[in-house]
């Protein structure tokens, strides 16, 4: 909190307001998980990402107007030996953004197993976001992007299709918000 007022990536913060949220990301093995924190907090992008062993913790300040917010940001391993450490991470989460493979309908139908999981076992004020990945890719699309945003429009707060930055960089994206 000492570096209020200092120089930010995106311009300094001449406001006094602090915002912190913890984020997890959650999804199967390969969903781009790891290249979305990347991407958000570096804004990087590497072609071939390893696997997260456990989970990756990354941190990313924004500031909007007069509030700086510190996002935590706890990226999960996909694996299914990790499944069971996910409450752990997701414990005390103000946000989650549930990821899949547009071109995979397990990892959809994975997703909304994860969806039914934070809104059983998660705070209950907690954030779902929906992100269908890699739009780079649409011509081997699996998953409708109508199938998300039914998804995403029935109890959750966003879905969006993301992709590798390039000529395409990003696909449709579509906001729904609760009533």
């Amino acid at each position: 909190m000492a570096n209020r007022g200092a120089s930010r990536p995106n311009g300094p913060n001449t406001g006094n307001k602090i915002c912190q949220f913890k984020l997890v990301l959650l999804g199967e093995s390969a969903v781009g998980k790891s290249s979305l924190v990347l991407r958000f907090v570096k804004g990087q992008f590497h072609e071939f990402q390893e696997s997260t062993i456990g989970a990756a913790f990354l941190t990313q300040t924004v500031c909007l107007d007069d509030t700086t917010v510190k996002f935590e940001i706890w990226d999960t391993a996909g694996q299914e030996r990790y499944h069971s450490l996910a409450p752990m991470y997701y414990r005390g989460a103000q946000a989650a953004i549930v990821v899949y493979d547009i071109t995979n309908e397990e990892s959809f139908a994975r997703g909304k197993n994860w969806v039914k999981e934070l809104q059983r076992q998660a705070s209950p004020n907690i954030v779902i976001a929906l992100s269908g990945n890699k739009a780079d890719l649409a011509s081997k699309r699996a998953v409708d992007f109508q199938m998300g945003h039914e998804l995403g429009a029935s109890r959750l707060i966003y879905e969006y299709a993301l992709g590798k930055p390039g000529p395409r960089k990003y696909s449709k994206t579509r906001t729904t918000t609760l009533t």
